[in-house]
C-alpha cells in the first residue's frame, strides 16, 4: 500500500485572531520551513508521496496552496524518494500548453518522481478571476450552462495536455483553443529540422512542447472526486485515478464507482483493477492519546465547519482517521481488502496545530499502518 500526504497549509494557527494572515511574508517563511521539516520526517517514516490542492488569493491564511508545482519542486529538493504532485491543478482557467510544459519540467527535475492531478476548480474568487478571458468560473456540479462550459473547457484542455505529452508535435482545432493559431512562421531551423510542422507558404501547422515528460507515456494522473458519474466515466476512459474522501457512512458508493469505471474502461479497451481507478482519502486527526485525538478532532471540526462545510463550498467532512493505532490499522486494512484499493491520501494540516502535534500525527499513523507491514512503495 502507498500513503500520500495531502498537505493543507495554514498561515494562521488554531484560535489565532489576526487579519489577512496570508499577506504576511514572515508567516510564509515560517510555513515553508514547517512543510519542509514535516515532509522530510514523513519520508523517514515511509510515506510515499506529497501533494497539494491549488488555491490562490487566500489572504485569510487558510489553505495557502499557491502554485503546487513550486511546492513540489521545493519538497523534491529536500527529499530523495517522495513522489510529488497535485490534487489537483485547475484545468479550466489556465493555459493548458504552459501547464503541460511545467509539469513535464517538474517530471524531469525530480527524475520521474512527479505525478499530476487535475480539477475543475471549486473557488469562484480565483477561478473566475483567472478564467475571465474564457468567461469561465468555478465548477458547481449543478449542470447549469456555466457548469457545462467549465466541464467542456476542462475536457478540451486535458486533450491538449495529453497530446502534447505524448506526441512530438500536434495540431488541435478546438472550441476554445487553436493549437497553433493561424500564423506564418519563417524560421530556418524549423524548415530544416521540423519541416512537418509547416504547411504551404510557411504556414505554422503544428507545435510541440519542450520538454516532453520523462515518464512515458506521461506522469500518473489523479483527480479529486465527489459523486459525479460523468467524471467517473471520463477518467476511466482517460486512465486517471480518482481520489475519494467519501465518509465511512457513505462508502457504499465506492463499489458503484468501481463498477462504473471498470465497465467504461473495458468498453474503451482498457483492462483495469479497482486499485487502478480509485484511491481513498481521509482526514488525519490521530493523536498520541485518546484525549489528544479528541482535542485535535475538535479543532479540526471547528475549522471544517467554518471554512469548508459552509458557503461557498458546503463540502461535507468525509472520512476521518481519529482512532487508536489498532482502530486506524483495522480501518485501512478493511478498506484495502473490501474494495481492492492500495493507495491512500491523508489530508494533513501544516501550520494550524502546534508543529510538534502535527509531527506526532504523522508518526502515529505511520506506526499504525505503514511500519508494521513495511508494505509502502514509491
Amino acid at each position: 500500500m502507498k500513503f500520500t500526504i495531502l498537505v493543507v497549509p495554514y498561515m494562521r494557527a488554531r484560535g489565532e485572531v489576526v487579519g489577512k494572515a496570508g499577506s504576511d511574508p514572515g508567516r510564509f517563511q515560517t510555513l515553508m520551513h514547517q512543510v519542509r521539516r514535516q515532509l522530510q520526517f514523513a519520508e523517514q517514516l515511509g510515506y510515499a508521496g506529497f501533494c497539494m490542492t491549488e488555491q490562490h488569493m487566500q489572504i485569510e491564511g487558510i489553505e495557502t496552496t499557491t502554485n503546487p508545482l513550486f511546492w513540489n519542486m521545493y519538497i523534491a529538493q529536500h527529499t530523495t524518494t517522495l513522489r510529488v504532485g497535485q490534487l489537483g491543478m485547475n484545468l479550466t482557467a489556465v493555459n493548458p500548453i504552459q501547464l503541460a510544459e511545467n509539469i513535464a519540467m517538474l517530471d524531469h527535475f525530480t527524475n520521474g518522481r512527479a505525478f499530476a492531478g487535475f480539477s475543475r476548480g471549486n473557488t469562484s474568487r480565483w477561478v473566475g478571476t483567472f478564467g475571465q478571458h474564457l468567461a469561465v468560473t468555478s465548477a458547481e456540479s449543478d449542470k447549469s450552462a456555466m457548469d457545462q462550459r467549465n466541464r467542456a473547457i476542462f475536457y478540451e484542455n486535458w486533450r491538449i495536455v495529453k497530446e502534447l505529452w505524448t506526441k512530438p508535435s500536434v495540431r488541435i482545432e478546438g472550441k476554445f483553443w487553436q493549437v497553433p493559431p493561424a500564423m506564418k512562421w519563417e524560421f530556418g531551423p524549423t524548415r530544416d529540422w521540423a519541416p512537418d510542422t509547416l504547411g504551404p507558404n510557411n504556414e505554422l501547422r503544428e507545435i510541440g512542447i519542450v520538454p516532453r515528460p520523462l515518464q512515458q507515456p506521461h506522469p500518473p494522473v489523479y483527480a479529486p472526486f465527489s459523486y459525479s458519474m460523468e467524471t467517473v466515466r471520463f477518467w476511466a476512459r482517460e486512465g486517471g485515478k480518482m481520489v475519494s474522501f467519501v465518509s465511512e457512512e457513505n462508502e457504499r458508493f465506492i463499489p458503484i464507482v468501481i463498477d462504473v469505471a471498470t465497465k467504461e474502461a473495458e468498453a474503451h479497451g482498457r483492462a483495469v483493477t479497482p486499485a487502478g481507478v480509485i484511491a481513498i482519502g481521509g482526514h488525519l486527526t490521530m493523536g498520541r492519546t485518546a484525549s489528544e485525538t479528541a482535542d485535535i478532532f475538535q479543532g479540526f471540526s471547528e475549522l471544517f465547519s467554518h471554512a469548508y462545510d459552509a458557503p461557498p463550498y458546503n463540502v461535507p467532512m468525509g472520512r476521518v482517521w481519529k482512532g487508536s493505532r489498532q482502530e486506524v490499522a483495522d480501518h485501512v486494512n478493511r478498506l484495502a481488502l473490501t474494495y481492492g484499493v492500495d493507495e491512500f491520501f491523508l489530508w494533513h494540516h501544516v501550520g494550524y496545530f502546534p508543529e510538534e502535534v502535527e509531527m506526532a500525527m504523522l508518526h502515529e499513523f505511520a506506526e499504525a499502518v505503514i511500519k508494521p507491514g513495511h508494505s509502502h512503495s514509491c
